[in-house]
């Protein structure tokens, strides 16, 4: 799990209380599992109680993981989410796969470049045969990646940058996104008030924070 999740202990026969913001432990051994938190929310604390197996215990990691993936479904989710793209000025990835649900390695992806870029799942389903199509999608998975549009340039669009590689590998997928992300998180807040037409903060609703 490296480079997925931080894994500490504490050794209760120390004789030390454990810090208090481990919470309490009424037997050992322990395993428990702190969720990052949301804006507004408290953070998630979830005690394993499953097989004390390697497998079940990633799979138990692997399903909490935080995720910032995006679902595109037909056409108009996709112009949902180039207009998001664009507002924020992010290059957008996306991610044609026969997999119905989102993978580990995606989601440790969109964590890891999260305000950096934004990275989508399209599924192969008839829903999306328009998209796929649109970019000339014929074996799966497959990745493009679609740099911001430089202002001045008249908005028109990019051509898609395809990832070549035949693995689809943590370390190529990092060194891939790397190379194109933006080199500097992007902040919400000057983002906002960039972008947002004055005295009209019903369009915020139009895309959900990043």
């Amino acid at each position: 799990m490296k480079g997925t999740v931080q894994i500490a202990y504490w050794d209760t026969e120390q004789g030390a209380q454990p810090p208090a913001l481990l919470g309490q432990i009424k037997g050992t051994p322990t395993i428990r599992l702190f969720k990052p938190k949301k804006k507004g929310k408290k953070k998630a604390v979830i005690d394993y109680n499953g097989e004390r197996k390697t497998k079940d215990m990633r799979a138990f990691v692997e399903v909490q993981m935080p995720s910032f993936v995006e679902k595109v479904n037909g056409v108009k989710d996709l112009s949902a989410f180039k207009e998001k793209a664009e507002k924020y000025g992010l290059p957008q990835a996306l991610l044609f796969t026969s997999k119905a649900s989102t993978s580990p390695l995606s989601k440790f992806m969109s964590t890891e470049f999260r305000l950096r870029m934004l990275l989508a799942e399209v599924t192969s389903t008839k829903t999306n045969k328009d998209v796929i199509e649109k970019y000339g999608i014929t074996d799966f998975p497959a990745l493009i990646l679609i740099p911001p549009v430089a202002e001045g340039s008249g908005g028109n669009e990019v051509t898609p940058i395809k990832y070549e590689e035949e693995s689809f590998s943590r370390h190529r997928l990092h060194l891939f996104f790397s190379k194109h992300a933006l080199k500097e998180a992007i902040s919400l807040e000057s983002a906002k008030k960039k972008k947002d037409p004055p005295l009209q903060k019903e369009t915020k609703k139009e895309h959900p924070e990043l």
